[in-house]
């Protein structure tokens, strides 16, 4: 009975001791949360709410004709000018042959019609002379008629002679306006007509040229949707390419936490598809003028009273390392979490974003000669015409 009383009497000490330990370390917690909020958490923004973005360039047909061949698949990685598909180029061929042709039958008739106008040149140089002439004899004959050596009927014949050759004149006259109306002020190179029968060769060419459909950048291949012997149409979809080398973060931050958000901020990421061992690091470029529900397919319309209040969340643009995506490759689409520093707000403020327009992977040049040999060949056929 007496160890029982001890005990008995031990046990407020002992709860009130536990109960020290636990306030103790409840309030070593908070003070350590405290310290890490003011010194980290209120410095940063946090969001999982952010996909890695890319270039998804589609390829389109460039003409219409049945495909002969497919050269690659999906997964497959291609230089940009590479061979995807072919047409049967039949259609194409036959339509560049009749350019041809037409090109060498204007060029010809555009000729005749440079000979045409020296014709009528030469025609009306005559015709005056030869106006000319009979004017000087029908003033001859009236000044011999007093003395009766030229008859009356003479020289009324000579003047209807005068009278009809000025006829002849007018009429070439005119002859030589319109012939001169289609040639004066030009060559055969650069008069319309041939100019108009270049252009439909030029034209024709790119279209039999293009009959081999070519990955416009380098990049993966994805949603291949082109088939042999299936008819395709300018603009139809057949592939798509992917380049992994030049992404970006989208990060969607709430509305309540873009006071301190600015363009040149550094932004720490992790990635589910690596995980927290893997931190790539990244800078605000810019935000996107609107909320993601400005620029969905069926914005809110909130005048119908409808409105709930929520809190919306705004796109900002992060740039990705090179360096980082070669060595820890992504792809578009991943998720990805974002925790943006906002401690230093930086010289920049929200319109004035650092986003900038690289070459590579903007710019295409597979089809910077198809023009020049197009002109090439329209030259040569000008030449042989000529």
């Amino acid at each position: 009975m007496a160890e029982l009383s001890e005990d008995l009497s031990q046990t407020p000490i002992r709860s009130r001791r536990n109960y020290l330990v636990f306030g103790l370390i409840l309030a070593l917690l908070l003070m350590g949360w405290a310290a890490w909020w003011v010194l980290v958490g209120s410095r940063r923004i946090a969001t999982n709410d952010a996909y890695v973005e890319g270039n998804v360039t589609p390829v389109q047909a460039q003409s219409a004709g049945t495909i002969r061949r497919v050269y690659v698949e999906n997964t497959e990685y291609v230089r940009a000018g590479t061979i995807l598909a072919s047409l049967q180029g039949d259609r194409s061929l036959l339509a560049l042959q009749a350019s041809e042709a037409a090109l060498g039958r204007t060029v010809r008739q555009l000729r005749q019609e440079f000979a045409a106008v020296q014709e009528t040149q030469a025609k009306l140089r005559a015709q005056q002379a030869q106006l000319t002439k009979l004017r000087d004899d029908l003033q001859r004959y009236r000044g011999a008629q007093a003395s009766g050596a030229v008859a009356t009927i003479q020289i009324a014949d000579t003047t209807q002679d005068v009278n009809a050759l000025q006829a002849e004149i007018a009429a070439t006259a005119a002859k030589l306006q319109a012939a001169q109306a289609l040639v004066e002020g030009t060559t055969l190179q650069n008069n319309p007509q041939v100019r108009a029968a270049v252009a439909d060769l030029e034209r024709r060419y790119i279209d039999w040229a293009r009959r081999d459909l070519r990955a416009p950048i380098s990049g993966f291949v994805v949603q291949r949707s082109a088939y042999p012997g299936l008819m395709i149409h300018p603009g139809e979809r057949l592939f798509t390419i992917v380049p992994l080398d030049d992404l970006w973060v989208v990060a969607n931050v709430k509305e309540t936490q873009m006071a301190h958000l600015r363009p040149g901020q550094p932004v720490r990421l992790e990635s589910y598809y690596y995980g927290d061992r893997v931190i790539f690091h990244g800078t605000v470029q810019g935000l996107l003028p609107g909320a993601g529900s400005a620029f969905a397919v069926l914005p809110p319309e909130n005048a119908t009273g409808n409105y709930i209040h929520i809190v919306e969340r705004v796109p900002i643009r992060i740039s990705l390392r090179r360096a980082e995506i070669r060595r820890y490759p992504l792809r578009p689409g991943l998720s990805m979490i974002a925790h943006i520093d906002i401690h230093q707000e930086g010289p920049k403020n929200v319109l004035e974003p650092i986003t900038t327009t690289p070459t590579r992977g903007y710019e295409s040049r597979i089809y910077a000669g198809e023009l020049k040999r197009a002109r090439r060949l329209a030259q040569r056929i000008i030449a042989r015409n000529s």
